[in-house]
């Protein structure tokens, strides 16, 4: 693993330039146009995407996406698809993980954020919120987005609070943890159906 500076100055970000890390397939459900969008209405932070289009041409809205990574805002980077190793190196670059999806089944990469002590910011989803409540920022539209990135951008301790709350969570959220977690999480959701005569 290369150290953050080394890192930085060989995909040419500098030291003081604030990063937003996001990454999953390119396409509409991942929020990939509201990361665009924030972007472009923050041209003094890099913004980085990592990952492809693993479906082709059968992608929602593929022609569009594609032009967007081919000709992305200046401060956009679409990095195409990373090896683990090199999604830990932009997690530890980076000053704050985005991701804006619409509908999850719950992505590592979220864990990989903790892990590496980067703060969260997700969509408000309800998964999340059984999940992993208390260790992220939220938000439900872009306005909400671009008005948390104003806050954390405007006040370093709010971003040190999360770093902190993403080792935390780290810890807590071990893959032994976890399993149990999502075993009770389903069997609620298992429950519930059956009660409400979806499941018979």
């Amino acid at each position: 693993m290369l150290k953050k500076k080394q890192f930085r100055e060989k995909v040419g970000i500098p030291d003081n330039k604030f990063v937003i890390f996001g990454d999953g397939q390119v396409q509409v459900r991942k929020g990939v146009d509201d990361f665009a969008k924030l972007a472009q209405a923050n041209p003094d932070i890099q913004f980085i995407w990592a990952g492809g289009f693993s479906f082709g041409k059968i992608t929602e809205g593929y022609d569009r996406l594609k032009k967007l990574v081919a000709n992305p805002p200046k401060n956009l980077l679409f990095t195409g698809i990373i090896t683990r190793q090199e999604l830990v190196n932009y997690l530890n670059i980076s000053n704050l993980f985005l991701l804006p999806s619409y509908d999850e089944l719950f992505p590592m990469s979220v864990l990989e954020a903790f892990s590496c002590g980067t703060p969260v910011l997700l969509r408000n989803l309800d998964l999340y919120k059984a999940i992993i409540d208390g260790y992220y920022m939220s938000g439900n539209n872009f306005d909400d987005f671009n008005q948390i990135i104003q806050s954390v951008l405007s006040d370093p301790e709010k971003l040190k609070m999360y770093h902190t709350l993403s080792l935390k969570a780290s810890d807590e959220y071990s893959e032994a943890n976890l399993t149990k977690v999502w075993r009770e999480f389903y069997l609620e959701q298992y429950d519930l159906g059956k009660k409400m005569g979806q499941i018979k």
